[in-house]
């Protein structure tokens, strides 16, 4: 996940990273998210780092958990349909 993250030009990771946060926050499934992974998100928050490559992982962990399809609509918004694709493989 760490490479496919980093491929992500540096120019989307902040929209990206608001459209992954939005698909989280979103969710009627208060459990979907596991509490450890709220709890590094939240810290990652805090940092200011969740367009990082560290921050994008753990939202894009996040978000296919509460909704894949939604996930590979918000890369795909963005024209990261390649990115995408290898997160779909991944899955």
């Amino acid at each position: 996940m760490e490479r496919v993250v980093e491929e992500i030009p540096a120019s989307l990771r902040d929209n990206l990273s608001k459209k992954l946060i939005g698909i989280i926050l979103d969710t009627s499934a208060k459990d979907a998210v596991p509490a450890e992974m709220a709890k590094r998100i939240i810290y990652l928050w805090r940092q200011d780092q969740l367009s990082t490559p560290a921050g994008l992982k753990a939202l894009v962990e996040a978000a296919l958990m509460v909704s894949p399809e939604g996930t590979y609509a918000a890369f795909n918004e963005l024209g990261l349909q390649k990115v995408a694709a290898e997160i779909r493989g991944m899955a």
